[in-house]
């Protein structure tokens, strides 16, 4: 099968599923304030799961351990196709419309490596977006008129970086950019250098001002104004 055909049919029924999920439930229970991504995620994590019970080619699907913070998946699901079985891992980003500027952290790279070195590939963000109502919040459509965004991770946006947790960082409204799988890995691997780079050359200047002795002499010197101002009370 063609590969872009292969990962065509995989998101048309991600986004199929994700849709009908935020259709039969518009106005969730869910407050628009500290945690309301993570109850978003929690409800579509468990609505997945239902909706894929019966499903024609997402089956085995699963949802993130209660309480597993560091689970590299929010659901996971396995594609079969003609005796393929394909697993699949998918990350939930909720959006609040009026923070769909942001830079969320969207995970480690250690979680794709691993996927690859599992033998499979497609890590999967699924983004929906919400405004707050009187009495929680609903789900709406971004400004491109979307319910539902959905991009494998081999796709994101050039712009993406890792920062210094180690977390990948991208534009919330940032557009994928079709690329090879081969094309990602070598993407990611320099995005990841250029990460180290950085931090190297932040970490020899910090040093540098260490070395000098500037920043630590003038704390030993207020430290000692301080010090003779207590002994004369």
């Amino acid at each position: 099968m063609n590969i872009n055909d292969f990962e065509r049919l995989i998101l048309k029924e991600l986004q199929d599923v994700t849709e009908n999920i935020l259709v039969k439930n518009p106005n969730p229970t869910i407050s628009a304030k500290a945690r309301a991504g993570a109850e978003i995620s929690d409800l579509l994590e468990k609505q997945f799961v239902i909706e894929t019970q019966n499903h024609k080619y997402l089956k085995k699907s699963q949802s993130s351990p209660e309480g597993a913070t560091k689970n590299p998946w929010d659901a996971m699901t396995y594609f079969c196709i003609n005796g393929h079985e394909e697993l699949i891992w998918l990350d939930f980003k909720a959006v609040k419309v009026s923070s769909a500027d942001s830079n969320p952290d969207i995970g480690t790279p250690d979680k794709i490596i691993d996927l690859i070195n599992l033998g499979y590939f497609y890590l999967v963000y699924i983004f929906v977006y919400y405004e707050e109502t009187d009495n929680g919040l609903k789900f709406v459509k971004n400004t491109d008129n979307e319910l539902v965004k959905l991009y494998f991770l081999k796709d994101i946006s050039s712009t993406f970086r890792r920062n210094p947790k180690n977390q990948l960082q991208v534009n919330s409204s940032a557009k994928p950019e079709k690329r090879s799988r081969a094309e990602f890995i070598n993407i990611l691997f320099d995005k990841i250098s250029e990460s180290h780079k950085r931090q190297i050359e932040i970490s020899k200047k910090a040093l540098k001002k260490i070395e000098e002795g500037r920043i630590k002499d003038d704390l030993l010197t207020e430290n000692q104004k301080q010090e003779d101002k207590i002994k004369k009370i």
